[in-house]
């Protein structure tokens, strides 16, 4: 008799549920951030961990009292029931407990029959054999319905009552108790009466069992009933999609930071609404930790009405775009590092053409030259190409890679010197994790002395899913001491216009930053970073359309700005003496001193920078007493000349650099029958350079273009007579260009001036040109 019984139950299958789940985020604290509906069109969330107390009391006293004693099947129940259908001539009850629900919800709700009663039966049997009492009432408690697509509790709550099923009053967990029993009856929204019916009379059976006093009671019965359900919250929908994506039918707690996000959201659209009168529609924002690398907050694009028409759907913060000067930080430090430049080493900033790719600054003005960090804080774009131009694109590719970079798949003979002005494409949430790699190098090394390959990591959106371990590295990307003078150079920005002011407010904390504008101003970008936070901003339209006045500088640090007010302000980056040495470099061109230099002063500087190059501008000149001419001993007595240190630039550097310092003091003349310093030369080409190869493209009739080669002389009103291949082709003076038009070849062009000082350049024509 007992096989009878057994055979049965143990050849009964145990309940298993196999639905598809909805999508569920939820911010570090677990509130909710954004959720998306099951396959089936279910609001369907995965299963919470346990039950809430107030909901289980709640439960077990309208459904199953005697849960946590019966073996699966309650035999007074079931006689009841059966008693009652009898008297009905029909089923009214079927005398469940919520073990045979469960196993009734877990083959899909089928109609209620005799037949289908022993099969639960059974099942319920077998389920308590093998699972806990705890076990069977979390499965109940996830996936029994709740009316209309709702099904589970942790759904239910967040759809008809606005939170987390842990935070239910007892006139909630009351509400919700009593809908599973019939969800089309008592469905929130409709027949309050007998919904409130239920909840109170199930409230007072709770009071009765002293689960809750008097007051609670009084309290609870007052309790408005919930209502029709709410819209889920939605606080982070670019984030919510991309989960969905990747994690479909998960629930993900996320690193996210409730307040900051919302708060981080709401300058966005504050700020979306006034680039929108400029036709610029979207923006996006990322807040990162640096100790950690979690996010804090994840903005992927402005969320205002009527964005969706704009591509406000679009995640900006995973779509790569153009990078503009956004990674010239990266280089400068780089080139610290490796001694190649010192921090105010002077570059020169001068008409520069390379094949196909002729650089201008934002400004389309020349300075000349321009200090290494004056440079990258204003963002100067023909100092940062000469700059690549010395480090190698392809040592700069590999550094990008280091430190984080993934988006730049190609060769570096595909970018060429563009890379350092938006010849690449990366994403804000490379960026702003690439930023934050090198804050926590510096702030580790500063810590510990030491460098882990670990800094070097990708944000953090999982919680718990950091899990780095500390692997001491040997030869960094980046040092320490390059990061921090860069920083230091970074902290150097003009700031917005709309910032005006913002070094008198207490509360704005250290900020080391910098913009960026891609070409056609489609992107404008802004990164800032304190020891503590990161934060990357960019504002443009999502699809590529160009804007004039979208630029990093305009539409992007105005957000920077507004969110790095809401971060804690603290103590700035210490100095890491360990790792920075003191070098005497010369006042005027920021090289390291060399002997010829009458006034120095010592900086911070890399090791490495203790083997750059000497200054190369200072150089002994010979004058006359009265020191108006320059003389030599062949046309002068020793006793009359007098030596003196003079900073030279050379021609082309020293045509612009005139311009913007009238400081400067150019050669005097050469004494007449003297001959001039070979060492010092009187002019230069700007156009072409030596070994340039040339492609000649033709106009819109079809004929072909002219080469236009310029030259700077020291003093532009000395003619200069022009030769290409020995062949004249003119005179010019004060302006030194002429039109050429060469064949395609090698050729050799050769400027002289009226007092016998000459140049050549060789070049190459390329292509068709008969």
């Amino acid at each position: 008799m007992t096989g009878v019984i057994i055979a049965p139950v143990l050849l009964s299958p145990i309940p298993v549920f196999k639905a598809p789940l909805s999508t569920v985020v939820e911010a570090r604290d677990g509130s909710l951030l954004g959720a998306r509906i099951a396959e089936d069109g279910q609001w369907r969330f995965p299963g919470i961990d346990c039950v809430p107390e107030k909901f289980e009391k709640s439960l077990l006293t309208f459904e199953d009292r005697y849960f946590y004693y019966h073996p699966g099947i309650n035999p007074v129940s079931i006689v009841h029931a059966m008693i009652s259908n009898f008297k009905a001539g029909k089923i009214v009850s079927g005398g469940s407990t919520i073990t045979m629900q469960v196993a009734r919800i877990s083959k899909g709700n089928k109609p209620r029959t005799y037949c289908q009663k022993i099969i639960e039966m059974f099942s319920a049997l077998k389920l308590e054999l093998f699972r806990s009492k705890k076990a069977v009432l979390l499965m109940y408690a996830n996936n029994a319905p709740f009316g209309g697509n709702t099904v589970g509790l942790e759904a239910a709550s967040w759809r008809y009552i606005g939170k987390s099923s842990a935070d239910l009053t007892w006139a909630e967990a009351a509400s919700l108790a009593v809908l599973p029993n019939s969800p089309s009856l008592v469905f929130p929204g409709r027949n309050q009466e007998t919904l409130k019916s239920r909840r109170d009379d199930l409230l007072k059976r709770l009071y009765n069992r002293e689960y809750f006093d008097s007051l609670t009671l009084v309290l609870a019965l007052d309790e408005p009933l919930p209502g029709e359900p709410k819209p889920l919250p939605s606080k982070a929908p670019h984030l919510t999609d991309y989960f969905f994506i990747k994690n479909r039918g998960e629930m993900i707690r996320t690193t996210i930071d409730p307040v900051l996000q919302e708060r981080a959201t709401e300058i966005i659209n504050i700020h979306q609404r006034d680039l929108a009168q400029n036709y610029i529609f979207n923006s996006s924002c990322m807040i990162a930790e640096v100790k950690t690398g979690n996010v804090l907050a994840y903005v992927g694009n402005s969320t205002i009405e009527n964005s969706q028409a704009h591509g406000g759907d679009v995640d900006i913060i995973r779509s790569a775009r153009s990078t503009g000067s956004i990674l010239k930080p990266l280089l400068y430090a780089a080139m610290q590092l490796s001694g190649e430049i010192l921090p105010n080493t002077l570059i020169a900033d001068i008409p520069t053409r390379f094949p196909g790719f002729s650089p201008k600054n934002f400004d389309q003005g020349y300075s000349g030259a321009v200090a290494a960090g004056t440079a990258l804080s204003q963002s100067l774009n023909i100092p940062a190409v000469k700059m690549l131009q010395k480090y190698n694109p392809e040592k700069f590719l590999g550094l990008l890679h280091k430190t984080g970079f993934t988006t730049f798949n190609k060769s570096a003979d595909y970018y060429g010197l563009s890379l350092i002005l938006g010849g690449g494409e990366t994403t804000l949430w490379e960026l702003t994790g690439v930023y934050a790699s090198l804050s926590r190098v510096l702030n580790n090394y500063l810590l510990e002395k030491k460098y882990y390959k670990d800094d070097y990591h990708p944000p953090v959106l999982i919680s718990g899913k950091n899990t780095n371990k500390k692997v001491e590295e040997r030869d960094p990307p980046l040092s320490a001491s390059s990061i921090w003078l860069t920083y230091e150079a970074l902290q150097k920005l003009n700031r917005p216009e709309s910032e005006t002011g913002w070094q008198y407010f207490s509360s704005s904390p250290d900020l080391a930053w910098k913009t960026g504008t891609s070409f056609g101003f489609r992107d404008g970008w802004a990164v800032g970073t304190t020891p503590r936070f990161v934060v990357g901003v960019w504002a443009g339209n999502a699809d590529g359309e160009g804007r004039p006045g979208l630029t990093g500088i305009s539409a992007a640090a105005p957000i920077l700005f507004d969110i790095i007010s809401l971060m804690e302000a603290g103590t700035w980056f210490n100095t890491p003496d360990e790792d920075i040495t003191t070098i005497k470099v010369c006042s005027k061109s920021g090289f390291r001193a060399g002997p010829d230099c009458p006034e120095t002063v010592e900086i911070p500087a890399c090791i490495n920078g203790l083997r750059s190059e000497a200054c190369p501008y200072h150089q002994i000149i010979h004058l006359n007493k009265s020191g108006t001419f320059q003389v030599t001993s062949d046309c002068e007595s020793a006793s009359d000349i007098t030596n003196v240190s003079w900073f030279v630039l050379p021609p082309a550097m020293e045509y612009f650099y005139r311009q913007k310092h009238p400081e400067y003091k150019i050669l005097p003349p050469v004494a007449h029958g003297c001959s001039a310093s070979k060492s010092i030369p009187v002019m230069e080409f700007i156009y072409p350079s030596s070994g340039i190869k040339i492609f000649i493209p033709r106009d819109q009739e079809g004929l072909l273009t002219r080469v236009i080669p310029e030259v700077a002389h020291r003093n532009p009103s000395k003619r200069i007579f022009w030769h290409l291949d020995e062949t004249y082709l003119g005179t010019t003076r004060f302006i030194h260009q002429i039109e050429i038009l060469a064949k395609s070849g090698n050729h050799v062009l050769t400027v002289v001036d009226e007092d016998g000082n000459s140049i050549r350049c060789m070049f190459s024509i390329i292509g068709k040109t008969g």
